[in-house]
């Protein structure tokens, strides 16, 4: 390597450490343009990955088959027999990873002189609880009025007023009401224990053929039903036959949305279809059952990168071509949530403006610490130029600075931020209070997850260095005006 080009490296690297406060105001400002970017375009994605997960992965499934009019119309009577050649397709693909089939339904859920519209989902709980941990949605304690105000009685003002704000609540394990409460400022370690002993709610066993459902908890609360009760359900089945049943309730759900909370009624796969009349008899044995959909999870991940949706349109072909019969579709993801995908595309848009501003802050950050650099170091430029060096060569040792102090930077930037996303991912922040309600009035579990160490890293540090790059013309620019004479009276 030429000894000219390493000596204006060891030129450049020296000039760095000679001036330590100037260097660190200068690495500063290009350390916290790598934080600040990072970090909020990691907010943004982990928010959008969380939705899909939530909503994808956990509810509709990456793929769907369904009868070809279903998508339209979701009526029962658009309904696909579940039979043994699909479950041997789905079985014989090795990018499948599970399948579940539901049957899904509306119907007027009634008790006493209460009525609500409910959405009845028939499932197999075992493949449920594999996708979505269906047993850990299940309510552990229901904190109604009356349990709350009899444990209020013991507790002085200030813990009573604290216990109050939780009436009507539903928690599927003691951590997440410990948590919620020691935030509020309720003496935990005194109260909890009398507080999961008087809200608990009762262990009913269930059978998966039996009369048995779990009812969102804000849907029981509205029909003032408890665990053991019985709810009425009324609505039209399968090719135009009456649908009514009496069924027993064996628990309460906590979804993280209160969407389901508020209308979703979960039983077994084969009580539902009997209560639709879904099924279809031959020689006075049920020989096939109807299904809405059969929801298909891929060995793929569901993300909002186009390669991921690419992989998941693969298997859907595949899948596709051993049916072989048109009268059923398969639909992925993206068509089955266009309205997630719209949401997206629009914070998304929305987001990419406020980066956008974030970036010009971050410019005239970087721009005014370079003008500072130069303008102090003027009368040095002036010296060193003086005594024979080339503007040529003094423009690329500047650029040579400029490019250490942005690898210093981004790999601080990096290093910075990587623990924080890690736990922030790991561990997501949970909002509380009224944060978390405005979040639960558009379905929206109230966390905010950060999204892993990927390539939107990699495209903030381009932005960067684009950024750095720019403000290096303007120095290159102001090295390449200047004038000696001037420069050493200054």
């Amino acid at each position: 390597m030429n000894s000219k080009f390493i000596t204006n490296i060891k030129i450049a690297w020296r000039n760095l450490w000679r001036n330590k406060r100037r260097t660190l105001i200068t690495v500063s400002s290009i350390f916290f343009a790598v934080f600040f970017a990072i970090l909020m375009r990691s907010f943004q994605i982990g928010t959008y990955s969380h939705m899909i997960d939530n909503i994808v992965t956990k509810f509709s499934g990456h793929l769907q088959i369904q009868d070809v009019e279903y998508l339209d119309n979701q009526s029962i009577d658009y309904s696909i027999p579940f039979t043994d050649s699909l479950i041997n397709i789905l079985n014989n693909n090795t990018d499948v990873e599970f399948y579940f089939p539901r049957i899904q339904s509306g119907a007027l859920s009634s008790s006493g002189e209460n009525s609500k519209f409910a959405v009845i989902m028939g499932v197999d709980y075992q493949k449920e609880n594999e996708l979505i941990d269906f047993y850990e949605n299940i309510a552990l304690c229901f904190l109604d009025t009356a349990s709350l105000n009899s444990i209020a009685k013991n507790m002085d003002q200030k813990n009573a007023d604290v216990l109050l704000k939780y009436k009507n609540r539903a928690y599927s394990n003691s951590a997440d009401l410990r948590e919620d409460l020691f935030a509020d400022g309720l003496d935990t370690s005194k109260y909890l224990g009398d507080i999961l002993n008087k809200t608990k709610l009762p262990d009913i066993k269930y059978n998966k053929y039996g009369q048995d459902v779990f009812v969102g908890y804000k849907l029981a609360l509205y029909l003032e039903l408890g665990i053991g009760d019985s709810i009425i359900l009324m609505g039209q089945g399968y090719a135009g036959t009456t649908a009514v049943g009496k069924y027993r309730i064996i628990g309460f759900l906590n979804f993280p949305a209160d969407m389901f909370n508020d209308r979703f009624i979960y039983m077994p796969i084969h009580t539902a279809q009997t209560f639709l009349s879904a099924y279809k008899i031959n020689n006075d044995f049920d020989t096939t059952y109807y299904v809405n959909y059969i929801a298909v999870n891929t060995v793929y991940q569901a993300s909002i990168k186009s390669n991921d949706y690419d992989r998941i349109l693969k298997v859907k072909a595949d899948i596709e071509n051993e049916i072989k019969n048109p009268l059923i579709t398969v639909l992925g993801w993206h068509n089955l949530n266009k309205d997630l995908i719209e949401g997206i595309e629009m914070d998304n848009g929305s987001g990419k403006i406020m980066i956008f501003v974030l970036y010009l802050i971050i410019a005239f950050g970087v721009l005014g610490t370079v003008m500072m650099m130069i303008a102090e170091r003027k009368r040095e430029f002036g010296m060193m130029m003086a005594i024979g060096m080339q503007r040529k060569q003094l423009s690329f040792i500047v650029s040579i600075e400029m490019f250490f102090m942005g690898i210093i930077a981004a790999v601080l930037g990096i290093i910075v931020t990587a623990p924080i996303i890690w736990i922030g991912h790991n561990h997501p922040i949970r909002l509380r209070g009224d944060q978390a309600d405005s979040m639960d009035m558009y379905n929206m579990e109230p966390v905010l997850p950060l999204h892993n160490f990927d390539t939107y890293v990699v495209a903030q540090l381009a932005v960067v260095a684009i950024i750095v790059a720019v403000v290096l013309v303007y120095a290159l620019l102001k090295i390449r005006k200047l004038k000696v004479i001037s420069a050493l009276k200054s």
